[in-house]
Formats: structure tokens, sequence, C-alpha cells
């Protein structure tokens, strides 16, 4: 018995170790990151000097954002800082939440704090990323914590980025 029991836990830490460690890919807009029961995906990116009467410090990029809850009971909760755009080097860049704020004055777009996705429910927001003008080859990325499903898939996840030029 305590054999079996020493294989089966081998064999759950194999897979959980495997499955940690996907190859990285790229996705283009409308194309979904898979994480668990849900799906993220970049909707539209609008690049611009300025919204409104602030100018960006390089170029701002305007990222029509949208979550869809495919689980049958379990809510998802989310906040704004879920999406992060990496460049070429590798640099990161936040979601600035005062410029959505600002956006979402101008075009309202249902701006929250925070989301509580219910089970089979679609929602979406817009982000607002201030980068270099001279930025290379930025994707956004998304995280969050492994969930149960994402052992099956390889933590996909957190190795998907969305092309973004």
């Amino acid at each position: 018995m305590k054999n079996k029991l020493s294989i089966f836990i081998l064999s759950v830490l194999t897979l959980y170790f495997s499955s940690c460690s996907s190859d990285e890919k790229t996705i283009g807009l409308k194309q979904n990151i898979h994480h668990d029961d849900f799906e993220y995906s970049v909707q539209d990116v609008e690049k611009t000097a300025s919204i409104g009467e602030t100018k960006a410090n390089g170029i701002f990029y305007i990222i029509a954002f949208k979550v869809q809850n495919d689980a049958k009971r379990v809510d998802h909760k989310w906040k704004n800082n879920i999406a992060y755009i990496v460049d070429a080097s590798g640099k990161e860049y936040e979601n600035d939440n005062h410029l959505q704020k600002l956006l979402n004055a101008r075009n309202p777009f249902g701006y929250k704090d925070s989301y509580i996705t219910g089970a089979g429910v679609t929602e979406s927001t817009v982000f607002v990323f201030d980068l270099p003008a001279d930025v290379k080859e930025p994707c956004l990325k998304v995280r969050g914590d492994f969930l149960m499903g994402d052992m099956f898939d390889g933590n996909q996840f957190k190795n998907t980025k969305v092309k973004l030029f």
C-alpha cells in the first residue's frame, strides 16, 4: 500500500511540474488566452498621442480587453492589473488606472476598480498604457493564480502573449 501511494504521489508531482512549463506562444487580436475556465482576449488596440488634454510621455496604447467566464458555477474575480505589456527586451509596463478613469470619463466603457464576472458571463474593459514612442514589439500578457485546469494545459495563460504591433 505504501509503495502504491509513493508511486501515485510521484506521478502527480511529475504531472504538476511538467504542466508548469509550456512553450511561450504569441497570438493575435481576438484570439483567446485560456486560463482554466476563463478566456481573455484583446479585441482592439488603438494608439494615440493624447487623451483629451493629457499628452502621452511616449504613446498611449488603448486596449479593449474581454474576459469570458465559461465556468458553470464559479465567479471570476479580477482587477485592472490582470494585464500588462512586455516589450522585446522583456521590460514590463502596467495599466495606468488614472488614465483609464480619464478615458472612461471622456468615452464611457463601464470602468470598475475590480470585477466579479459571473459563471457564463462575459465582461469587457479598456486598459491604457503609456509606452515609449520607440517601444519594440509590445505584447499583452495576463497574470493570475495557478488553477486546476492549468495543470492540464501546461499553464498556458502564463506563457501566451498577444501581439500588439
